[in-house]
């Protein structure tokens, strides 16, 4: 394996990215990538989704975003740790802080102030970001700033080559950056559609987000169609001459081992009191309703009930949920009781 895509969107980047988190998997897989990241737009929108795709594909899949940098640049935020997740939540968080204005005004897009990047770092590693918008090529003196507060192992210079005009002059600065710098460079795709027949939708999803006609947005709906999901083969032959920038991708995402379907940490209380697990009190309040709801119904409908109950209550148990349901039915439980007292007697 010689390329691991680091950049790429999903349909959760709302009227930019065309494929599904479980299309970009399953292509991931038949090009024979080991890893893939998903970096959507300012959120983890599909992450859990892709997540669990990825490991049914057998690809290991990487949390991410591509963020957005007051100024409008952006910068790509892969996740290392479960505190480098914990951190990303943050930090989107605070991006989308006061895009709901109360006046009456259109939402506003995310925007992060770097210095609470500078500041909830650890865990994460950062990409300078996109050829278009990457904070790389909009603000040198910002980058060099982000490198400090990251440090030379945590943070990558990123290099991208869509064959557009420009492209060798912009990644001759980037490589420059990347030296004054003293980090390294890292290669990246860009990645918008998991297969070269879905571009085309791409593109008309950019138009009417730029509210406007294939040609008028022919700059924001890259129309070479190159930003696919490619083989590492044809990435290899994309940078002929950042190979040791893509040979880098491997080395880094084999760093990035958070695995979001197992490490977030959180469980549902499981109600157990020592004497019955949560799974057993959780039938004996099934049964009960059970018997209330369907006493008087006829033989074959309590069978069709009874195999539905079975079989939900063996994946609850089977998915450790058995928590999750006690506690809900316990808050409505207690809801009863709270609009009983209200109302009265009679």
């Amino acid at each position: 394996m010689s390329y691991v895509e680091l950049h790429a969107h999903s349909a959760y980047s709302f009227l930019d990215g065309a494929s599904l988190p479980e299309e970009l998997a399953a292509r991931a897989a038949e090009l024979g990538y080991q890893a893939l990241a998903l970096t959507d737009h300012d959120g983890v929108y599909g992450s859990l989704e892709f997540a669990h795709a990825a490991k049914n594909f057998g690809v290991r899949a990487i949390t991410g975003a591509e963020v957005s940098i007051e100024g409008g640049a952006h910068v790509t935020l892969l996740v290392e740790t479960s505190q480098g997740y914990a951190n990303l939540c943050r930090l989107l968080t605070h991006a989308h802080a006061g895009t709901r204005p109360n006046d009456g005004r259109d939402l506003l897009p995310p925007s992060l102030d770097p210095r609470l990047l500078e500041e909830l770092h650890e865990g994460l590693v950062c990409l300078s970001g996109c050829a278009r918008n990457g904070l790389g090529v909009r603000d040198p003196n910002a980058t060099a700033r982000l490198a400090h507060a990251f440090g030379r192992e945590s943070f990558f210079v990123e290099l991208q080559r869509p064959y557009e005009r420009g492209d060798t002059k912009r990644n001759v600065a980037l490589r420059d950056l990347a030296e004054t710098l003293k980090v390294q460079t890292i290669a990246t795709g860009d990645v918008h559609a998991h297969d070269a027949h879905r571009a085309t939708l791409q593109d008309v999803l950019v138009a009417i987000r730029c509210h406007t006609s294939l040609d008028g947005c022919e700059r924001e709906r890259r129309g070479n169609h190159e930003a696919v999901l490619a083989s590492p083969a044809d990435m290899l032959e994309r940078f002929p001459d950042d190979r040791d920038a893509v040979a880098r991708t491997v080395d880094l995402a084999d760093r990035l081992r958070f695995d979001l379907t197992e490490e977030l940490g959180y469980r549902y209380p499981d109600f157990s009191d020592g004497v019955e697990p949560a799974s057993v009190q959780l039938r004996r309040v099934c049964e009960r309703a059970f018997a209330e709801r369907y006493s008087t119904s006829n033989r074959l409908e309590q069978a069709q009930v009874r195999n539905r109950l079975e079989e939900e209550l063996v994946l609850i148990d089977e998915l450790g949920l058995a928590g999750f349901f006690l506690l809900h039915w316990e808050v409505l439980e207690l809801a009863r009781e709270v609009a009983s007292e209200v109302r009265g007697p009679g």
